[in-house]
């Protein structure tokens, strides 16, 4: 009896030891590291920039890790290294004929099994001619056991998160992990990723201007909008310039919020774009824009697009001249692409 009761106990302990390394750091409480920017050298030749440029191109983009279609969830099944460097090549080509001077991602991978171990965020860096990158990690754990079976299939070991690539100086970036939803199971929690604002300081013609990437929670409404809330006091305490990301939200006016094809995903009664739209801030598509064509702006899914889930909002007083969403077919997101005027007279780029 006594031998049965101390293998049982060592099967525990086993268990719990394999569940506490698999999931670590997150399982043990994540302690915040200051995150540095990092600086690379592009092999292709950089844009020359203007000394003072009057423009520039910002982009919002959740990558879905280059999986593509859905960045499938129960269906998902692994892809080789070599299929992640030709989405790659095929990334930086998109990226350098767009020509965006800022870009926001969301759902890169730094080091992850499930996308040949490649920091996706410096690929593009170096290859598409971006010297500045600040990584902020999100989700970080050994061994994620997900799709559950059978095991190979599993994305195993996980480092992604957001990343802002820029052409003009990145002088410092924090990151805020957000709560992850009360609503999920502990067990669930100790794998799940953090949702987070990834805040970066950028110097543009000598001057700074503050951008937040984030990514917010996509399966709790009520979650999302104390979210949103809690953005909309910093944007207040800290005087953002722009926010971008992938909001997980539709817009108060979007003739559907519910019964979207394939999916369970219900919009109704969801605060957090009101939230937002009480933050100060303006947003680069405006509502009665929006209103009249929204099939021109939605983001998701990219394959049948049927809603828009991703944002540039920016401070007041800065001079919006367009804004896009562009096509591709890379993500399960389309990249949302805004133009700013910084110097010269402002114009409404939406009186033609």
């Amino acid at each position: 009896m006594k031998m049965t009761a101390l293998i049982f106990l060592i099967l525990i302990l086993g268990f719990v030891g394999l569940v506490s390394w698999m999931s670590y750091p997150w399982s043990l409480g994540y302690s915040k590291k200051p995150v540095e920017v990092k600086v690379v050298e592009p092999k292709v030749e950089i844009e020359t920039l203007e000394e003072a440029p009057s423009v520039i191109k910002v982009l919002t983009w959740n990558l879905g890790f280059l999986y593509g279609k859905g960045s499938e969830g129960p269906g998902y099944l692994p892809r080789t290294k070599e299929f992640y460097e030709e989405r790659l090549q095929g990334l930086v080509t998109q990226i350098r004929e767009w020509g965006p001077d800022i870009i926001a991602f969301q759902e890169i991978d730094f080091d992850s099994s499930r996308s040949g171990g490649i920091d996706q965020a410096e690929y593009v860096a170096i290859h598409a001619g971006y010297p500045y990158i600040a990584e902020g990690v999100s989700w970080d754990a050994h061994y994620i056991p997900f799709p559950y079976w059978p095991l190979s299939r599993n994305f195993g070991h996980m480092k992604s998160g957001g990343a802002v690539l820029s052409r003009f100086p990145i002088k410092s970036q924090a990151l805020e992990l957000l709560a992850k939803p009360a609503a999920n199971p502990w067990w669930y929690n100790l794998f799940y990723l953090h949702r987070y604002f990834q805040k970066v300081t950028i110097d543009i013609n000598g001057k700074d201007f503050s951008l937040v990437n984030l990514h917010l929670e996509a399966f709790d409404k009520i979650d999302r909008a104390e979210q949103t809330k809690l953005l909309s006091k910093k944007i207040s305490a800290e005087g953002i310039d722009f926010v971008t990301g992938d909001f997980n939200m539709v817009p108060d006016v979007a003739a559907k919020k519910r019964n979207f094809p394939e999916s369970e995903d219900d919009y109704d009664s969801d605060q957090s774009y009101g939230v937002m739209m009480k933050a100060g801030m303006e947003e680069v598509i405006p509502e009665e824009i929006y209103g009249k064509d929204e099939t021109l702006f939605f983001t998701f899914p990219s394959w049948r697009p049927n809603r828009r889930l991703d944002y540039i909002f920016f401070k007041k007083g800065l001079k919006m001249m367009r804004a896009e969403v562009l096509p591709s077919a890379l993500s399960d997101h389309l990249p949302l692409r805004a133009s700013f005027q910084l110097s010269g007279p402002k114009f409404n780029p939406y009186q033609q």
